[in-house]
């Protein structure tokens, strides 16, 4: 697993690569960490992640509740049809609002906080 992070429109986009399981997540977590701030904007981009564990799904849950006690506002952008269907199968997709592209997450994202 491998996150790049940069930042668009003043959103925090952070591209999880390769597969985010029991083996990644601690690493992904704290590299996610220091971008969960008061008010953070934050776009998950999977385009290039192409599977995600129960420990990954335990990952994004973590980010979902640490942004909400902190005002954030976050998406996920560009899941694949397997990712969404088991975020669906485990009513993840009631957490995460899904976007077909980056752009599209970051601009519904753009006027809400700052990060």
């Amino acid at each position: 697993m491998e996150l790049k992070v940069v930042t668009q429109d003043g959103v925090t986009v952070v591209n999880f690569i390769g597969k985010l399981d029991g083996n990644a997540a601690p690493l992904a977590q704290e590299g996610i960490m220091p971008y969960l701030i008061s008010g953070c904007r934050l776009v998950i981009a999977l385009p290039k992640c192409d599977y995600v564990s129960s420990a990954g799904l335990r990952l994004l849950l973590m980010i979902a509740k640490q942004l909400t006690t902190q005002g954030g506002s976050w998406g996920i952008a560009c899941a694949s049809d397997e990712i969404k269907d088991v975020m669906d199968m485990t009513g993840f997709n009631t957490f995460f609002k899904h976007y077909p592209t980056v752009t599209d997450a970051v601009n519904a994202l753009k006027g809400e906080g700052k990060c």
